[in-house]
């Protein structure tokens, strides 16, 4: 599915505040607006998440392979708001909320 390009400069928050920090896995194939495309392969870890048990990770849906890079780089539906992934470890998972993000580079 098409989408914007994830970065690792983006931010986003599980649906109880937690905040994701990327853990990449290896060095980026590409970097948009200097940073660094987010791809299959990198950890999407929450801290701070207010829940009992708390939110860990996010597993993201939406990934586009369009840009060709041997794994799928992750993308977002729309610039901002619900977030294609779903945030999980918590009694309460549910998708993230997309904060800030760059809205230029579009995969498909």
């Amino acid at each position: 599915m098409p989408g914007f390009v994830l970065h690792a400069g983006m931010s986003m928050n599980c649906p109880h505040q937690g905040v994701m920090v990327p853990k990449p896995a290896g060095p980026p194939p590409a970097l948009v607006e200097g940073m660094p495309v987010l791809t299959a392969k990198d950890q999407l870890t929450i801290v701070g998440c207010t829940a009992a048990p708390s939110c860990v990770s996010v597993q993201w849906n939406n990934m586009s392979i369009e840009l060709g890079y041997a794994t799928p780089v992750l993308v977002q539906s729309k610039p901002g708001g619900q977030g294609d992934g779903t945030c999980v470890g918590s009694q309460s998972p549910g998708p993230p909320t997309i904060l800030a993000m760059q809205p230029f580079v579009f995969g498909r």
